[in-house]
């Protein structure tokens, strides 16, 4: 009995923030002024707000640590986006690039060097103060560190296989410069910032003794919340498995209101660990979370209840959101193991791709699932992005006059299986292998995603019809995601994020890419194909003409769908999302930015 009170002691120790630093005496001369309510500024709609309250909204899975720098997955970055800040952000309204902790940057004539002059007088959450040397530790000892495990790294990485020089002038000035001209270093310089004072110690670089390694495992869940620096706007107050995050207002955050109102406005941020989609619609209908990403699917029922209960639904279906939904074919299922021949073997033929791209019945599932209210997808960069190959030219109308597609059609997917031997070789209906073996695939989403499992479901039943035998098995997303970068699932049905900016994706699609998850073993020996992508990629940052860039993008889109296709991709919804009208400066929330998902957290408030 003494054992396991000491358990839950321990728990409650880890879990429960024991420390809150006070705060700015008063507002430092360097602090970031939101324009909300000003006429001719991108806050025009918005209005100055008052502090107090909680704010309420959920997500379907746990955390699965609190280290941004090592994270892959959205469970994590949900919070840590919201802890943390970087040199330069994207301004929720316009998309544009906007000083953050720098307040400005000088860019010398030949391109190559980027001065960036820091905020002075500003404070991490628990008061040390912040300097050059932060942003030094996070660039030269965690991102550029090769001991550090970080997707961000790949999209640091120049035409010449170089990286960035990041030097320290002085306290509050950082110079940062490249070998060769590379078009999106300003986006690339906008990783988040990590406290070294808190970090420093975990770093085997900096601290000879300590395991090389030992960074990639700092600020797991196991890790007092009272130890977690930030210099966003909350910082993780208690986490309780399967119920809650609890996030406080960081008490030296150095954004204000107009008014010198210091943000953000809410007392606490909670996000809800709800069973799946359904429950958090459930209860957001009665009145528990403030706000929610909907469904297309939950449209009707949500605006027959809007003016009864008092809240907004936002739907825009000329509006998709950013990023990509797909389903990821493991071409080095059983690879390490020496198991899975016929699967591995099959997943690696393009014709294998390219039949289950015409089983993905896309009409089908924007009108089932999507209530009509999404787009069929097709390329690696998100339809809102100036660099989309569905363009006719940099930032010009959407036209699709380029796209690759591969229609739904049983009978051209039956055609492919074919001719590459997966026959029914004995009479019972299913596809077999040359050695007669049948073919049983296993596809595998997030489980309580109903959309997905949905996405899943069709497919499944798609395949079914020409004898092609899909088990779809749901998972916990933290699961999932394990399965996807240890190469142990099939067939996974996921999505990634994504912005406007195309060489943010080159972590996923170089083929060295920390997050080449369906092929990891292209590193050591990609195919003519991801040859062609890699320098595809790296052309398109080697020029600063956009236009030179939308044509080598292009370029790339359509050779990664038509040639490629370890990603084959499904559709994307259009921007949904409901918030209850006490909830002030709700009505800024867009495919960039939302109240319960980040980018608007600091400047919404309680009416």
């Amino acid at each position: 009995m003494k054992k396991t009170v000491l358990v839950l002691l321990g728990l409650l120790l880890v879990f429960s923030a024991l420390a809150i630093a006070q705060g700015y005496e008063t507002m430092p001369a360097d602090a970031k002024i939101i324009p909300l309510g000003q006429a001719d500024t991108p806050y025009a709609d918005a209005q100055p707000g008052v502090r107090g309250g909680i704010f309420y909204c959920a997500t379907i899975s746990n955390p699965k640590k609190w280290n941004d720098v090592t994270a892959h997955e959205t469970s994590t970055t949900q919070y840590t986006g919201l802890m943390l800040e970087g040199l330069i952000s994207t301004n929720p309204v316009t998309v544009a690039i906007e000083p953050e902790l720098a307040k400005s940057w000088d860019v010398s004539e030949d391109g190559l060097t980027i001065t960036f002059h820091l905020r002075q007088g500003l404070k991490w959450s628990d008061g040390e103060p912040f300097t050059a040397d932060d942003v030094i530790f996070s660039f030269n000892d965690l991102y550029l560190n090769e001991d550090v495990e970080t997707d961000t790294r790949d999209i640091l990485v120049l035409p010449d296989d170089s990286y960035p020089v990041v030097t320290k002038i002085d306290d509050y000035t950082v110079q940062v410069t490249t070998s060769v001209v590379f078009r999106p270093i300003l986006n690339s310089m906008g990783a988040n910032i990590l406290p070294k004072h808190a970090l420093a110690q975990y770093v085997h670089k900096l601290n000879p003794d300590v395991p090389v390694g030992t960074f990639n495992s700092a600020w797991g869940l196991d890790t007092d919340p009272s130890e977690l620096v930030g210099m966003g706007p909350f910082i993780v107050e208690s986490y309780t498995p399967d119920q809650n995050v609890i996030m406080r207002r960081n008490p030296y955050y150095y954004h204000y209101d107009p008014n010198g109102v210091q943000l953000p406005y809410f007392d606490k941020y909670v996000v809800l660990t709800v069973a799946s989609q359904d429950v958090s619609l459930l209860k957001f209908r009665n009145g528990e979370l403030d706000a929610l990403g909907i469904r297309a699917a939950d449209v009707p029922i949500l605006k027959s209840e809007e003016a009864q209960k008092d809240f907004t639904v936002l739907v825009n279906p000329d509006l998709p959101n950013y990023g990509t939904s797909w389903i990821g074919i493991n071409e080095d299922i059983g690879l390490a193991e020496g198991t899975h021949d016929n699967e591995r073997a099959l997943f690696r033929t393009r014709d294998f791709r390219a039949a289950l791209a015409h089983l993905v019945d896309k009409q089908a599932i924007i009108d089932s699932l999507f209530n009509g209210l999404a787009v069929p997808q097709w390329s690696p960069v998100s339809y809102l992005s100036p660099f989309y190959a569905g363009r006719d030219y940099y930032g010009g109308p959407v036209t699709e006059k380029d796209a690759v597609i591969f229609e739904y059609s049983l009978d051209k997917a039956a055609e492919l299986l074919d001719g590459i031997g997966i026959v029914d070789r004995d009479g019972d209906g299913w596809r077999d292998y040359e050695d007669g073996t049948r073919v049983e695939i296993e596809l595998n989403t997030n489980a309580g995603n109903t959309v997905r499992e949905g996405v899943c479901l069709i497919v499944a039943d798609r395949a079914a019809k020409i004898g092609l035998k899909l088990n779809f098995v749901p998972v916990d997303f933290n699961t999932l995601v394990n399965k996807l970068f240890a190469s142990t699932g099939e067939l996974i049905v996921l999505g990634l994020t994504g912005g406007p900016e195309p060489n943010n994706g080159a972590n996923v699609y170089k083929s060295d890419g920390g997050l080449h998850f369906w092929h990891y073993s292209a590193a050591d020996n990609p195919t003519e194909v991801e040859k062609k992508i890699d320098e595809l990629l790296n052309a398109g940052v080697s020029t600063l003409d956009n236009d030179k860039a939308f044509e080598i993008y292009k370029e790339y889109q359509i050779t990664l769908a038509k040639d490629d296709l370890g990603l084959v991709y499904t559709v994307n919804s259009a921007f949904t999302y409901a918030y209850y009208n006490k909830l002030g400066n709700g009505n800024l929330s867009s495919p960039v930015a939302t109240p319960g998902g980040g980018g608007l957290a600091d400047i919404c408030y309680f009416k």
